[in-house]
């Protein structure tokens, strides 16, 4: 059974953290893992900058907090699912692994 690592990222493409979440994500699929990351807070901006929204088509699933991105004028993107709570409480529950950077 495929091991999944869950992500929750809630600081912006300015800090390192993103580029941790970036390479951490690539290394997980490198080992066949299945990798979730959900955004919130100012982690919604991650949905403005290009080496990010790559992993999806790599094979991340990023989930993005709708209520926070509306907040901050974060329009919906067809390779984000635009979630709630409830899908970070699902995310961090099913993961085998589950790390937060804030």
């Amino acid at each position: 059974m495929r091991k999944k690592l869950g992500i929750l990222l809630t600081t912006s493409s300015e800090s390192e953290d993103v580029r941790t979440v970036i390479k951490l994500s690539e290394a997980a699929l490198r080992k066949n893992m299945h990798v979730e990351i959900f955004l919130m807070a100012d982690g919604v901006y991650n949905l403005k900058f290009e080496n990010f929204i790559k992993l999806s088509s790599k094979g991340v699933r990023i989930v993005v907090c709708a209520h926070n991105a509306i907040e901050r004028g974060i329009n919906k993107i067809d390779e984000v699912v635009w979630g709630s709570q409830w899908d970070l409480a699902q995310i961090a529950h099913t993961a085998d692994r589950f790390l937060s950077f804030n």
